[in-house]
């Protein structure tokens, strides 16, 4: 099933939940941005941006990945210097001290950059570091699937 909303869409492989929402870019302003989530386990209807809610249910076998978009003042910026969507995440990429709450077993990976004209953080966070290259397969099949194209309010 395809998934879509403000130039990020998503054809969801089998066995992912997926959900694209627009967020305000600050209170001062009319900006809208995107925040996509994808787990492996239902995701619940409250939970944070970087998976709090979720990421604390995660078995061994499970994935939670979060999309978030910046502000257009970021682009380019040395944070957000990489070009291009990141759909190569391998094993190595994911450490246990890359998580934004340490939970046991877990590890994460974490990466800036830019496509086109639009800012971006991938955060990723797995069950099990033991199990990592199994699920940086499963993070693979979802970013082939993930389409970024330009922001359609």
């Amino acid at each position: 099933m395809k998934i879509g909303l403000m130039g990020v869409l998503v054809d969801t492989p089998p066995g992912w939940e997926v959900r694209v929402k627009r967020v305000e870019a600050d209170v001062d302003s009319a900006r809208r941005l995107a925040v996509t989530h994808a787990a492996t386990i239902p995701l619940p209807a409250e939970r944070g941006d970087f998976g709090s809610g979720i990421v604390e249910r995660l078995g061994p076998d499970d994935v939670f990945v979060a999309l978030l978009e910046y502000g257009e003042e970021v682009v380019g910026s040395n944070l957000f210097a990489a070009r291009g969507f990141p759909r190569d995440v391998g094993a190595d990429d994911f450490d246990t001290a890359r998580l934004q709450v340490n939970l046991p077993g877990q590890a994460g990976f974490q990466r800036f950059f830019t496509v086109g004209d639009r800012a971006f953080c991938l955060y990723v966070v797995i069950g099990a570091y033991r199990n990592r290259a199994r699920l940086a397969r499963k993070v693979r099949d979802l970013m082939e699937s993930v389409e970024v194209g330009a922001r359609d309010e």
